[in-house]
């Protein structure tokens, strides 16, 4: 009796179960996008409601580039559960074609959804005004937003490039590590000094700037030191400066204790 109300897999009432059953993909490259997760899942949403899909899955990749699959756990997973046979929903739900991914060759792009196909997976576009159905013209407009998804990064990815060339050539801090002896200050707009940043804090105002400032004069004087000794014909230790320098008591920078 108990048997006879099990659900036993690959049956007809099993298939037609799994049917209704859908997973949701976002994606968020960084933390200041229009394209939040949340906002992703809400159209998501209203999209499975209207066709009766019941959403048991989500796969999430926050703050990862859409370039390549590499570092994207979230999909990952995904194609992983699909090709092992553990992936017990019909549908994969994605906002638009660009939350799949930004792969520079849209053959990739096209791969990964081949091999949801290929497993009887339909994956579905939920803001695209082209229903993923297969036919010609969903191909042509598939293909094109995915031209246009790569194009756009390309673009951005230029366009980043020379607005920090040009704010570095201004003489202003655009990122990477901190040097020891050294220190971030914020300045407005006007170059107006607005404090020091330490670590972990960063500019919150798209008109501000940091630029470099000297640290503490104890960290100064181990630089100076160096220089000097790698600078002076004299000294025997020019060749080793570390040598001296490692026996004087350590000094703790910004990112931790001097060479």
């Amino acid at each position: 009796m108990v048997n006879a109300l099990v659900i036993r897999r690959n049956t007809q009432l099993a298939k037609a179960q799994k049917a209704l059953r859908a997973a949701q993909y976002v994606r968020m490259s960084t933390d200041f996008q229009r394209y939040s997760i949340e906002n992703q899942a809400a159209a998501i949403a209203a999209y499975a409601q209207q066709r009766k899909l019941n959403i048991v899955r989500t796969y999430v990749d926050e703050g990862r580039s859409g370039l390549r699959i590499k570092g994207r756990p979230g999909l990952t997973e995904l194609i992983e559960d699909v090709q092992s046979g553990n992936a017990e929903f019909d549908h994969i739900l994605v906002y638009d074609v660009s939350r799949w991914g930004r792969f520079q060759d849209v053959d990739e792009s096209a791969h990964y959804e081949f091999v949801c196909k290929r497993n009887g997976i339909k994956v579905a576009y939920c803001a695209e005004q082209f229903d993923n159905d297969g036919s010609l013209l969903s191909s042509i407009f598939k293909n094109i937003k995915r031209v246009m998804a790569a194009e756009y990064s390309r673009e951005l990815g230029v366009k980043v490039h020379t607005g920090q060339s040009r704010v570095a050539g201004l003489g202003y801090r655009v990122g990477g590590p901190l040097t020891f002896g050294l220190r971030r200050e914020l300045v407005d707009e006007s170059a107006r000094s607005k404090g020091r940043l330490i670590k972990g804090e960063r500019k919150a105002l798209h008109t501000d700037r940091v630029r470099l400032q000297p640290g503490p004069d104890e960290e100064t004087a181990v630089v100076r030191r160096i220089f000097h000794q790698l600078s002076s014909s004299e000294n025997p230790t020019a060749k080793s400066p570390g040598s001296s320098i490692g026996r004087r008591s350590p000094i703790k920078g910004d990112l931790g204790p001097a060479p």
